[in-house]
C-alpha cells in the first residue's frame, strides 16, 4: 500500500475533523477544539495519506514538557493495516528529535486494539479517568518514558 505520513497541510483540518466524528461519534473533539489545538501545535498533527486522500491522523500537544497525545483515528476499511502504527512511531520519532522526555494519552479500557499497540510501544499503564467518554466509560492513563524507552519502532 502506497501510504504516506506527513505533517499537517492546509485543508486536512476539515478531514481530520471529519474523521473524528465518524470514528469517534459522541465524544469526538469539535472542530473549534481542534483548530485551537492546531494553532499551538501545528507540528504535531500527522496525517496518514493514501493516494491524496486523508486516511488517518494522529492530533498531539506539547503541555508540561510533555506531548499530549490527544486524537488517533484511521478510517474504516484501513483499519488493520499498521496505520495507527506508523502514525504512532513518527510521532515518537519526532518527539525524540525534539528533546521531549514523556509522551501521555487516554484510552478507552474497551479499547484493546489500541491498548495492545501502546503497549507494544512501551507505553505504560499509570492510572484512570473514571467517566471519561460520554456514555460514563472509563480511559486508561497511559505514558511512554522516551529516556527509558530508546527503542525506534515496533514491528
Amino acid at each position: 500500500m502506497d501510504i504516506k505520513v506527513r505533517k499537517i497541510e492546509p485543508g486536512d483540518l476539515f478531514y481530520i475533523a471529519e474523521i473524528e466524528e465518524k470514528v469517534f461519534g459522541l465524544d469526538a473533539f469539535p472542530f473549534y477544539y481542534l483548530f485551537e489545538l492546531y494553532e499551538k501545535c501545528r507540528d504535531f498533527f500527522l496525517v496518514a495519506d493514501y493516494k491524496g486522500l486523508t486516511i488517518g491522523y494522529i492530533v498531539s500537544c506539547i503541555e508540561n514538557q510533555s506531548l499530549h497525545i490527544h486524537s488517533v483515528a484511521v478510517i474504516e476499511g484501513f483499519r488493520g493495516k499498521g496505520i495507527g502504527r506508523m502514525l504512532l512511531e513518527e510521532t515518537i520519532k519526532l518527539a525524540k528529535s525534539m528533546g521531549i522526555e514523556k509522551i501521555l494519552l487516554e484510552v478507552s479500557t474497551q479499547n484493546n486494539v489500541a491498548i495492545s499497540l501502546y503497549e507494544k510501544f512501551g507505553f505504560k499503564r499509570v492510572g484512570m479517568r473514571t467517566n471519561y467518554y460520554a456514555d460514563g466509560s472509563d480511559a486508561y492513563i497511559y505514558i511512554l518514558d522516551l529516556k527509558e524507552n530508546n527503542s525506534q519502532h515496533v514491528r
